[in-house]
């Protein structure tokens, strides 16, 4: 799956490229985003208790292809780069997964994980080719493959770290972001579960936050 997807970019980038060299009156808009969100994956979990702040830091470039000539209408393909944290009383001690009911004896129960993104977008947005300050609706999905992840544990008895975790590496989700100008309100909801244990299958990442767009 992920190189089909490489090759998909790959293919769709040049052809589109092409297309546009003969159509200067074409105008792009926010190819280049930022967005910190806060992260959960409780789902609804009554057992999952979070604790202290879960953050997703994403930022990278979507090219803008707009679908007809006002630009108001235009579809975004990306990559970029995510950096996630989850803390919460699920505790992973050699890879099983287990809750942890004593949440106040817990320092630290936190999952770290990089990820590689490819977002696909819809854009709606009411702009013009001078106009910068515009509405925006751009909804669509993102598969993400996870890089590398790691467990962190501490508390009064142990202090560990485990370097290999059960997050599931193809994640693939639904985005929705809409705003005026500089700011704009993310959600993120993954379709897949977020561990790739069969133990575990309700478990779903939600982010809430704010996406910054620029050129």
């Amino acid at each position: 799956m992920f190189r089909k997807l490489y090759l998909f970019y790959f293919l769709f980038f040049a052809n589109y490229t092409i297309s546009q060299i003969s159509n200067p009156d074409f105008y792009r808009e926010d190819q280049f985003y930022f967005s910190i969100y806060y992260n959960s994956i409780k789902n609804g979990v009554d057992e999952l208790k979070e604790n202290k702040f879960s953050s997703s830091l994403n930022f990278g470039f979507i090219r803008d292809f707009p679908l007809n000539k006002s630009g108001k209408l235009s579809l975004g393909i990306g990559a970029g780069l995510g950096i996630n944290s989850l803390n919460n009383n699920l505790q992973l001690d050699e890879n099983i997964l287990s809750f942890n009911a004593n949440t106040q004896n817990i320092q630290k129960n936190k999952y770290n994980y990089a990820e590689i993104q490819f977002p696909l977008e819809i854009r709606l947005r009411n702009s013009t080719i001078d106009k910068y300050r515009f509405w925006r609706l751009y909804a669509g999905l993102k598969y993400s493959r996870i890089l590398r992840s790691k467990f962190k544990f501490e508390n009064s008895s142990q202090n560990y770290i485990q370097k290999t975790t059960p997050i599931n590496q193809d994640q693939l989700g639904a985005t929705l972001n809409v705003g005026f100008n500089t700011w704009n309100l993310g959600i993120y909801k993954s379709v897949r579960p977020f561990f790739s244990d069969p133990d575990f299958p309700d478990f779903k990442l939600f982010k809430l936050g704010l996406v910054f767009y620029i050129l």
